[in-house]
């Protein structure tokens, strides 16, 4: 009887060895295959002082031509509008230095693309099992709120802004983000298409609490949503700016803000969405990617959002922006200054605001006539958790 007892324990053991050590395997070929098909060949690599290892890949390598509908797509290197209006500054901006950039730079030819590491597709397999899970009693309702300006109902076919560039705090799994967005309405009048670009603090993408610029895109509605070069579809076109990349300084409470200048334009002739960075040209979007920004865009949106993961029933003390409210006003909330629209003659004008606010006690919003300018100026951001926000 007790021999019997002994091999069932050590057939049950051997069973369970083996399909752990199976499993295992599965997960280290996904993770394989994974990093081959981010991690394109380089033809020189860089070592930023922030830790990033950025790659700089032939244009013709890059990742956007994994995708089924750009396997023969030929490579725009610049848009056919005037770049003459993206080229004007502000007197006050403070220009940011991009710390990847101080360790030398891509050659011509090459885009430079952020190396993705094993960590980084382990945390999204973690994350993911995660999701699947319906026994965590830490969290009550996840909920994403925002406190953001759009214009909505006519064609838009780009969108601009300057924005302050913050280091919030953001809790475990949660995430933080300025943003400027065009998207494309189905006929039940909910979006389908949607092109976003700022700068965010996610920890699960990141694996880190720096602040990071981004781009992403959806062409269903949210179900699958790609940022940066984590799946194909973006044209990386420029060798100086790569996606993702930390900033050398943050805004300081009270204090001249760095900011950003982040464009998203259609180009009328192509169709293709471009990004531009200050006045460079980051890389675009085929219009072929979507089927309701064909002819642009039926909203534009500025400001913030977060994830709250209502940790034990509780609102998150994530922040938003600089995580002062909006009455604060200049270098003390977050803003979003210079803001226009493109219309359909490809004239920059100020856009007819509508403000937006999930929680007025935890993050707020408004905007206003530019002092310098036709655009219109947005203040937003709030620090979450409070005696008006619980």
């Amino acid at each position: 009887m007790r021999n019997t007892k002994r091999i069932l324990i050590l057939v049950l053991t051997f069973i369970l060895t083996t399909s752990l050590v199976s499993a295992i395997s599965r997960q280290n070929k996904e993770i394989f295959n994974q990093l081959k098909r981010l991690n394109k060949p380089y033809v020189k690599s860089i070592k930023s002082s922030d830790g990033d290892i950025i790659d700089c890949v032939k244009i013709t390598d890059q990742p956007a031509f994994d995708h089924p509908l750009l396997k023969n797509h030929s490579i725009q290197l610049s848009p056919t509008f005037d770049l003459e209006w993206e080229q004007s500054k502000k007197n006050n901006e403070k220009i940011i230095t991009r710390l990847w950039h101080l360790s030398g730079g891509c050659p011509d030819g090459t885009v430079p693309i952020r190396r993705t590491k094993k960590s980084d597709i382990l945390r999204e397999f973690f994350f993911e099992n995660k999701n699947l899970s319906t026994n965590d009693k830490q969290f009550s309702q996840v909920a994403y709120e925002e406190a953001v300006a759009y214009m909505h109902g006519g064609k838009y076919f780009g969108a601009k802004g300057s924005m302050d560039v913050w280091n919030p705090r953001v809790q475990k799994d949660e995430f933080s983000k300025c943003i400027i967005s065009v998207s494309g309405f189905n006929n039940a009048n909910k979006i389908l298409d949607s092109i976003e670009v700022g700068w965010h603090v996610d920890p699960r993408m990141n694996g880190d609490f720096k602040t990071r610029t981004f781009v992403s895109w959806t062409n269903n509605g949210y179900k699958t949503v790609c940022y940066n070069h984590k799946c194909p579809g973006f044209v990386h076109v420029s060798k100086d700016i790569p996606l993702g990349h930390v900033p050398n300084m943050y805004s300081t409470y009270g204090s001249t803000p760095y900011e950003y200048t982040f464009t998203i334009r259609q180009d009328h002739v192509t169709g293709d969405w471009w990004f531009l960075s200050e006045d460079v040209q980051v890389g675009y979007w085929p219009k072929v990617l979507f089927s309701h920004l064909q002819k642009g865009a039926s909203t534009a949106t500025w400001g913030g959002r977060i994830k709250n993961n209502n940790y034990h029933s509780k609102h998150t003390t994530t922040q938003m922006g600089s995580g002062h409210f909006s009455n604060e006003g200049f270098s003390k909330a977050n803003m979003i200054s210079d803001m226009f629209i493109f219309d359909e003659h490809n004239k920059a004008r100020r856009p007819s605001l509508v403000d937006h606010m999930t929680h007025r006690g935890c993050y707020d919003i408004k905007h206003l006539p530019s002092d310098h300018s036709s655009g219109m100026n947005l203040y937003f951001g709030g620090p979450g958790k409070n005696k008006n926000c619980r």
